[in-house]
């Protein structure tokens, strides 16, 4: 079976998402942003601020097709893309 075919299938998506993080001296982010995609098992959108990979985040998806009204759950950054405009694409993996 091929990496494809294990992952769960992703959505095409541009729900709200307020992203939360620590950065390695504690100092606290947050930003407002849109999701390009989301599964059941994981999210991807655009972040101006520098992430890493590995970076624990909590996550508040508003209006999603597949996770309702409001949700809030934890993920972890799995994979950083960044454009010439120096915004990086962010693949999070959900903890739950």
């Amino acid at each position: 079976m091929s990496k494809m075919d294990q992952s769960a299938a992703r959505r095409e998506e541009d729900s709200k998402v307020l992203v939360k993080w620590k950065d390695t001296e504690g100092t606290g982010f947050t930003e407002k942003t849109e999701t390009r995609d989301i599964s059941e098992t994981g999210i991807s959108f655009y972040l101006e601020a520098p992430v890493w990979l590995d970076t624990h985040l909590t996550l508040t998806i508003g209006s999603s097709s597949l996770f309702g009204r409001l949700h809030t759950t934890a993920a972890k950054v799995v994979r950083i893309q960044t454009d010439a405009s120096g915004r990086q694409l962010v693949a999070a993996r959900f903890d739950e």
